[in-house]
């Protein structure tokens, strides 16, 4: 499991880092090291938006962890 921080995620899981691409990098290393790997971010409620504009290297979360919630994506 990768726990990653980022600035806002969408409600499709598609997140916006903190700049420099350095979060997607560490996760695409991952991913081509160990296949599937659970993505979770831990935020606060108000950042999460509609939507986070993202290009095809982009990586997604598969959960979003909040003070109120958990959120479980796909």
């Amino acid at each position: 499991m990768i726990i990653t921080g980022c600035v806002a995620v969408d409600k499709e899981g598609w997140r916006l880092g903190k700049g420099g691409g350095y979060g997607v990098r560490e996760i695409a290393t991952f991913l081509k090291q160990f296949g599937k790997i659970t993505v979770v971010t831990t935020i606060h409620d108000l950042q999460i938006v509609e939507e986070i504009p993202h290009q095809e290297f982009d990586t997604h979360v598969d959960y979003i962890v909040t003070p109120s919630k958990i959120i479980k994506l796909k």
